[in-house]
């Protein structure tokens, strides 16, 4: 097993690594305009995510001092930086959800984590179906497919944390054989608590929302600066409707965080707008730099003992 998923992820990273060739090589002699982006600019629009991953983690710090416990905050921010630097690297962004472990050095317990960690990421994928959803309509996009994925997913995320009942029914699903590996693995006994505790976080859906939309907020800035950065220039409204929609190819899990599949789909979808592929792909890259160079303290995390 250990083989084949290895096997698995060294084909996710190639298969990204391919498809980002081809879009590069596609419009491989009009790269110079890399160069020509503007620097303060790009450094701009690292600091708006920056400012994201602070809201991140004054979330999920917020809805665990809810939960009953009092983790310093920095502790609570590295963590968070720690996984947004995992979900960089990993099919799905699904190394987001790692968050909840590295807050075991917070003094924080696993299941307790993963509800601060995981309940917020159904209203985010909500936020992000409706803003996809809003792209389609304001900008003529005629497929809808993304944005109803992407708030379904929210909603299915909503579902299994903030209520025991589906828990409870897919239990009864579940051959017994997989239960009891499960518990065996101790994975049952930390979904049932992280059930627990996400209901908890449920009577502060109002409080995740506005930080959702903050978030929201400080990623559209973020695109602004980058597309202004390398002259893809668009009424600032469209930067904000730009970025739910593109950036939920990222949660495609076919490569590490949509590598590849994120960028060509931005210059598609930035041709049918005007602009042509070469500096669609050059935005696209740096939106991906720009996150990157964000998260990466986030790497600390990972180095401490």
């Amino acid at each position: 097993m250990r083989v084949s998923g290895k096997i698995v992820k060294i084909l996710q990273y190639l298969a990204g690594i391919v498809i980002l060739l081809m879009v590069l090589h596609s419009i491989k002699g009009d790269l110079k305009n890399l160069e020509r982006a503007n620097l303060k600019l790009f450094l701009l629009s690292i600091l708006m995510y920056d400012l994201l991953n602070l809201i991140l983690s004054y979330r999920v710090h917020y809805l665990i001092l809810k939960i009953g416990h009092n983790p310093r905050f920095l502790c609570t921010f590295i963590a968070n930086l720690g996984g947004m630097i995992a979900g960089d690297v990993t099919p799905g962004r699904g190394g987001y959800i790692l968050t909840a472990k590295l807050l075991g050095r917070c003094n924080v317990p696993t299941s307790d984590a993963m509800a601060a960690v995981v309940s917020p990421q159904g209203i985010d994928f909500i936020v992000k179906g409706i803003g996809a959803s809003l792209a389609i309509a304001i900008l003529g996009f005629s497929n809808p497919l993304i944005g109803l994925l992407v708030g379904a997913l929210g909603g299915v995320i909503l579902l299994f944390t903030w209520h025991e009942k589906p828990i409870s029914l897919a239990k009864k699903i579940v051959p017994e054989f997989v239960l009891k590996i499960a518990e065996r693995l101790g994975v049952s006994g930390v979904i049932s608590g992280m059930v627990k505790s996400g209901v908890e976080t449920r009577k502060f859906a109002p409080q995740i929302l506005i930080l959702c939309l903050l978030g929201w907020v400080c990623v559209g800035v973020q695109w602004f600066l980058v597309g202004h950065a390398c002259g893809v220039i668009f009424p600032s409204y469209v930067y904000f409707l730009l970025q739910p929609l593109l950036s939920a190819l990222m949660f495609v899990p076919l490569t590490p965080a949509g590598l590849g599949i994120m960028e060509g789909g931005t210059v598609l979808v930035l041709y049918t707008l005007g602009i042509p592929p070469a500096k669609a792909a050059v935005f696209a890259i740096l939106v991906r730099l720009s996150c990157i160079s964000a998260d990466f303290p986030g790497i600390v995390a990972w180095l401490k003992k």
